[in-house]
Formats: C-alpha cells, sequence, structure tokens
C-alpha cells in the first residue's frame, strides 16, 4: 500500500487543473528527494531537507517558513503510518509567469509527500558488476535533484541488463557517479569520491559517508586509470545504502575487477543496521 499527500491532504480532482498548468509539469521546476523510512522514521531527514533548501537557492526561490514546518510535519506522519519503506517529497512550482519567464515575483508551490514500500535484494550487498557508459548532458547545478532528470533516464535506458548501474564518464573521461548514486574508491588506505565540481550529485549517503570518514576521504577529479588501480569500490544513496562493486565491463569486455574489501564491509556495518539493510556475514569477522 502507498500512502500520498499533495498539500497536507488527500489529493482532489481539482487539483488536476493547477498541475496540467503548472510549471513542474511544463518545465520541470521543482525539486525532489528520496528518503528511507525505517521503524517509522525518516533517516537523515535533516539533510534531506538542507539539500531541498539549497536546491531552491539556486533557482532563485525563498519558500516562507511555515511551508518547512507543514512539509517536515507531513513527512513525519507518512513515515508513522508507513512504517518501512520509501519516501518521496516533491516541491513543484505552480502555474504563473509567460513562457519560460517567471514575471511574479512569488508563484504558488506545492508539497507532494508520497511513501510505499520496498523490496530489498539482499544479493546486491554481496558485490556487482556495473557497466561504464558515456554520461548523457547534464543541465546546470547538476549536484542539486531538480525534476528535470533526463540525463539519469536516458542513462538508464542505455544501461544493459542485467546491469543493475553503471559508472557514468564524461567527454573529457572525468567520472562523476553512477546512475542513481554516488561512487567512493579506496586506493592506498585512503577514501576518494568525486568532487561536485565533476557533476557528481550532492547525495545524502555520500555527505554521511564524508561526515563519518572525516579527512580520510578526498573529493577529487578522477579517470578510469584511478578506479582500476583502486583496492576498493562501492556505489551508494540513502535508500539502498551501498553497495559493493566486484567489476567494471563495457562492450568490449572487463576493464576492471575488485574484491568486496573489508573498509567497504565495516562502512555496511557501520550504516546498514540503522538502516533496515543487509549486512553481509563476513563483517562478523572483522
Amino acid at each position: 500500500m502507498s500512502l500520498l499527500l499533495l498539500d497536507g491532504r488527500a489529493p482532489l480532482p481539482s487539483d488536476l487543473d493547477w498541475l496540467l498548468a503548472s510549471r513542474a509539469l511544463a518545465f520541470g521546476e521543482g525539486l525532489f528527494t528520496s528518503v528511507r523510512l525505517w521503524q517509522q522514521q525518516p533517516l537523515f531527514w535533516p539533510d534531506h531537507q538542507q539539500r531541498l533548501q539549497k536546491g531552491l537557492d539556486q533557482l532563485g526561490v525563498s519558500l516562507d517558513a511555515s511551508l518547512w514546518q507543514s512539509l517536515e510535519q507531513e513527512v513525519m506522519q507518512l513515515a508513522q503510518q508507513q512504517g518501512e519503506g520509501r519516501l518521496k517529497v516533491m516541491l513543484l512550482a505552480g502555474p504563473g509567469g509567460q513562457g519560460y519567464a517567471r514575471q511574479q515575483a512569488s508563484l504558488p508551490w506545492h508539497r507532494l509527500v508520497h511513501a510505499q514500500p520496498m523490496q530489498i535484494e539482499p544479493s546486491l550487498y554481496l558485490g556487482q558488476p556495473v557497466w561504464w557508459l558515456a554520461c548523457p548532458a547534464s543541465g546546470p547545478h547538476s549536484e542539486t535533484k531538480h525534476l528535470n532528470r533526463l540525463s539519469q533516464v536516458l542513462a538508464a535506458d542505455a544501461c544493459p541488463a542485467p546491469y543493475r548501474e553503471a559508472l557514468l564518464y564524461s567527454a573529457q573521461g572525468e567520472i562523476k557517479e553512477g546512475i542513481a548514486r554516488n561512487l567512493f574508491w579506496r586506493s592506498q588506505g585512503r577514501w576518494y569520491t568525486p568532487c561536485l565540481g565533476s557533476g557528481a550529485l550532492a547525495g545524502v549517503m555520500r555527505r554521511q559517508l564524508i561526515r563519518l570518514l572525516g579527512v580520510e576521504v578526498a573529493e577529487v577529479k578522477t579517470q578510469l586509470i584511478d578506479l582500476q588501480q583502486a583496492d576498493e569500490i562501492f556505489l551508494c544513496n540513502s535508500v539502498q545504502g551501498i553497495w559493493p562493486i566486484t567489476r567494471l565491463d563495457h562492450a568490449g569486455g572487463t576493464l576492471a575487477h575488485w574484491s568486496v574489501g573489508r573498509a567497504t564491509l565495516a562502512l555496511m556495518a557501520d550504516f546498514h543496521p540503522q538502516m533496515g539493510l543487509p549486512v553481509p556475514s563476513s563483517v562478523s569477522s572483522l
């Protein structure tokens, strides 16, 4: 069962009128974030809210404090009702403006909060291969989750079965992230992750890991050779946690192999119990 609130209530048929005329539908003007629900709590919610606020700042939009208070109440309400699963939170720009131009100091904004169950596949946490994929062009502020995610849609469509993820690289050969996850790798005793300047998303799980690792992690620009020389690699997001990566493939064959390392397993042991996610049994021997 899924649960849905629009501006704090169940959607009405009349809501279709403004939605069809909205800038969110016409231009992708809005933001979203996906939240892991566990034990009736929205995990890492303060960081999700902060990212939403930063995204609005980049759009030049300032919303009243009462909207943020209402949004938090709605998030907590659905977390209590759903208990376990995922929550999608969307801020939608309503109708207004002339073409692309807003032409209004204050457009109407709407809140959509949708809770639903989430299926967990334990095998994904044991290590998996990923595909090597040229990144479709991204728009400005790629570190923020604006509604227009066409580059991710195209990347997901280009990733062949049975691969569940890909490593995306730019025309300059810089690696930025996965399709729906941030990238971390370990080399010579230190962790690394692509910097936001490379086009990586400012992921909420990424932020938790950087906060935990502190000076042990560096944000850098990276090329394929850096990953080929790495000891361990994983992809992560705040809904499904850490996925260890064991192989990188492309149409010509395999580009790299890695083992599921002790440092990766240790991070999974740190985070996954509080997220209701699997921890491989080999962690118990660390």
